[in-house]
Order: C-alpha cells, then structure tokens, then sequence
C-alpha cells in the first residue's frame, strides 16, 4: 500500500476510534485528499481533517488519547491568523502528516464539514469537503499551490452556490483574483 493510502487508512480508524469514545462529534477530508476526490488527483503529503470536538471534550484530552494510542507526545498548536485555524493537532504516520483542524471558532470550516457528502475514499466511507468549501478555505492561507487547486476545483463547483458563499465569508474580492489569475 502506497505511504499517503496507508495513513489516510489509519488516519479515518483513529477517527473512528475518536468518535466512538466520545471524543468527536464529526469530521470531514479536506486538502489535497479531498481535492482529489473532485478533480485529477495530485500528490499530497498530509492528510487533512476538519474535526468537531464532542460536546465538553476539548483538544488537550484528544491529544492525550493520541498519545496514549501512538505512544507519541502529541501537541495542541493555537492560533493561525493567516487560516483562522483556532485549534490544530499534526502527528504523523510514517512519513505522512496528519492535521486535525478544529471547526470551533472557524465558522466557515465549520460549516463546511455540516455540509459535506459521504465518498468512498480508498476503500473508506468518509464525510469530503465540497469543492465549493474547499476552494473558500483554500483561499485562506492562499499558498501558489492553493491557487491551483482553486482554478481547478472551480471545474466541479458549483459556481452560483460558490459565489454565494464567497458574498457570505467575505471572500469575493479574493475569490475574483485567484480564478482571474491575479
């Protein structure tokens, strides 16, 4: 099994694992995984999960059942003002990196994981950011390969929804510049 199949694999059994020991309450694929669930798939070394804490659970006891389970330190990171990521949990697997991005505070992630569909992934049934929500929390951090993925995934959405959502975060402005190339 390829390293990024093999981690995406175990990354959704520790999910499972997560949401049956009331630790979450939901979560989705985002990034260069969800991505490719939408357009071309394209070379990824992370695998991204935006994650709703269950209710009076908070990151510090996901990390602690991590530990206990990877027989690894893992660490809550705080604050990104460039993503408004609040909360985020990065660990590995093999080679591969694992991002668990904390939906509170994060209206628009938020919502984008109570709107994603259920997809086979590898072999997995998995909740997948749409490509109207990717594309909107793509153009947060905005790197040249975000800018990509946008003028790509703009292929599969759903343009009047986008453009709504776009108006709704705040984001038309920026929007307007990626898909213009700008």
């Amino acid at each position: 099994m390829l390293p990024v199949v093999e981690a995406f694999v175990k990354a959704i059994d520790l999910m499972g694992d997560l949401r049956r020991e009331k630790y979450t309450a939901d979560y989705a694929l985002l990034g260069g995984l969800a991505l490719s669930a939408w357009v071309r798939p394209r070379t990824t070394r992370d695998v991204d999960l935006a994650v709703m804490l269950a209710p009076e659970k908070t990151w510090e006891e996901v990390a602690a059942f991590l530990t206990s389970r990877l027989r690894k330190r893992i660490v809550v990171k705080r604050g990104s003002a460039r993503t408004n990521i609040k909360e985020k949990i990065s660990f590995r697997f093999g080679q591969i990196e694992v991002d668990l991005i904390g939906t509170s505070g994060f209206p628009l992630a938020e919502e984008a994981l109570r709107a994603a569909p259920t997809a086979r992934v590898f072999s997995k049934r998995v909740k997948v950011v749409t490509p109207e929500y990717l594309i909107l929390l793509k153009l947060l951090p905005l790197s040249p390969q975000d800018a990509l993925d946008i003028r790509e995934l703009d292929q599969a959405a759903d343009r009047r929804k986008l453009r709504a959502l776009a108006r709704k975060h705040f984001l038309s402005d920026r929007l307007a510049e990626v898909l213009a190339g700008r």
